[in-house]
């Protein structure tokens, strides 16, 4: 990897955040007039408690970077190709677990957020639910994309397709 792939990698990252933060400013007053407060708020409620479901990955895709450079270096081909489909039949399933547990948490809306909420709002809430697991679920064997890119240290891409 070039020097300048580096450079470019670190100034897309903070392009990237740059980028991000001015969505988000933009983005949440939207939401908010679209939504308004009550729904929002629910929205961010009902995406926090899904975004715990993420932790299922295990930091799967470290240990795919490990292995994926030791095999490289070693120039093993098979045991690459091997890699890389047991990483994603591994994120595949562990998509599906989080899945479940989604669609289990979300049958439970009522026990998962208690009476803080209405039914009107524990029904969104499990609508909502339902549509971040699944999102959520779809994402997992991405990592395995996600990992590949960075173990070839292909910062310039990566950055751009997160853009």
């Amino acid at each position: 990897m070039t020097i300048s792939q580096r450079k470019a990698g670190a100034t897309l990252t903070y392009i990237q955040m740059g980028i991000g933060f001015l969505v988000s400013l933009a983005f949440t007053p939207v939401l908010l007039r679209l939504l308004g407060q009550s729904e929002y708020g629910l929205y961010d409620l009902v995406a926090s408690v899904v975004s715990y479901l993420g932790v299922l990955n295990f930091g799967f895709g470290s240990a795919y970077m490990r292995y994926f450079s030791r095999y490289k270096v070693e120039e093993e081909k098979d045991k690459l190709a091997t890699l890389n489909g047991m990483f994603l039949i591994v994120f595949s399933v562990l998509g599906l677990v989080a899945v479940v547990a989604g669609f289990v948490l979300a049958q439970y809306t009522d026990v998962v957020f208690g009476n803080k909420l209405n039914p009107a709002e524990l029904a969104k809430a499990e609508i909502l639910m339902y549509i971040l697991v699944l999102n959520l679920g779809f994402s997992f064997p991405g990592i395995v994309f996600t990992s590949h890119i960075t173990a070839n240290e292909r910062f310039v891409f990566q950055k751009l397709v997160q853009l």
